[in-house]
Parts: C-alpha cells; structure tokens; sequence
C-alpha cells in the first residue's frame, strides 16, 4: 500500500487509526517540548572496520517535529544527512507522518505498520510498542533496499518516560553499520532561539 492509495481508499478506516494509536499514547503523560543533544558512535561491520563518531542537537515540538540536527559529522557524510527524523519512534507524530495499523501482539506488546505519507523513499516500518505507547523496537526498509532494525531503551527523564538510547543495525547496500546513540542533556525549557538553532 502507498500513502496515496492509502488516503483515498480508506478514509474511514483512517480516521479510525488515527484516533487508536493516540489513544494508546495518552497512557502516559506527553511531554512538553524540549531539547537534548545525542551522541551516536557507529562501526564498520567490514573493512575496512572504521569507527566514527556523530554529535546533534534534538528538538521535540509536541505533535509537530521529533529531529536531530548532527554538527558534527564525519567529512564522508552526505550533507543530505544532517538532520534525522525520530518520529517513527513517538506515535503522537504519526498522525502527521505516517498511515498505520496494528498488525499484531507479542508478549504483551502492540506491533504496528506504518507506511509515510511524505517519504517516498521508505517501503514501510513495523514498530514494537510497549506500555504506554513507548517505541521498544524499530525495523524499517527503504526502496533503495536498505535495512535498519533499531532497538530503543526508555527511561524515567525529570518524571516522563522518553528514550535515552538505541542501537541499530543498519544494511545498505554494499555498507553495513552499528550504531549506539545516547540521548542526554534534555531540557525541558528551550528558549524560541535554542529550538531555532537546532533546526
């Protein structure tokens, strides 16, 4: 299914999942916006075996925007790389960016599809949630026939529950990669101006 043979073929089951996934989300207390900065360490699963590291700054805007922009980057990265998208991981975002539904339960968690409604470049994404609608467990494919299997670790932050790590397993084609990002210094107060310079 595409976004657009998704819109209009199922306006009311739309409408529907909409509602489900938030409703899910409201479990848990959403948090106000913030920022925090990441560090991402990545490897080479190959040779020539490089190891490298990546620094951002994130910007959650509650219903709107979950992103990091990376300021520091190896000189390789594609400058079309700097700024990463987390919605996937936080489905009070997915109505802005995705069509889903739940597919299925495992061990007491809810397994849903998402398929973007503005990325023509990802197939689709199963995503792994746990109580309180909190991320556990990513798996995405791209159409250039990348893969990224991607695990999150939530934890108690100032009292709300967000991520403070993941790791992934990503395979392009002819490159494969491991990350281990750690989310920290959240701050629960941006100014107008910090949340302008992250973005």
């Amino acid at each position: 299914m595409n976004a657009a043979k998704g819109a209009v073929g199922g306006g009311a089951s739309l409408v529907f999942l909409m509602l489900a996934v938030p409703a899910m989300a409201g479990t848990r207390e959403p948090p106000p916006n913030y920022t925090f900065k990441m560090d991402v360490a990545m490897a080479m699963r190959h040779f020539p075996w490089l190891h490298f590291h990546m620094q951002g700054v994130g910007t959650y805007q509650l219903g709107v925007s979950y992103t990091v922009h990376f300021t520091s980057l190896p000189w390789f990265v594609p400058k079309s790389r700097h700024d990463f998208d987390l919605s996937m991981i936080d489905p009070l975002m997915w109505p802005k960016h995705y069509l889903y539904q739940q597919i299925g339960q495992q061990d007491g968690d809810a397994i849903f599809e998402l398929h973007a409604i503005d990325d023509p470049g990802l197939r689709n994404a199963t995503v792994r949630l746990g109580p309180g609608g909190l991320a556990r467990e990513v798996q995405t494919a791209y159409s250039d026939g990348t893969t990224i299997d991607t695990k999150v670790s939530n934890s108690n932050v100032n009292g709300f529950l967000l991520p403070v790590a993941m790791k992934a397993d990503i395979n392009e084609p002819h490159l494969a990669l491991s990350a281990s990002a750690d989310f920290k210094d959240y701050d629960f107060n941006p100014t107008a101006q910090s949340i302008k310079m992250s973005q």
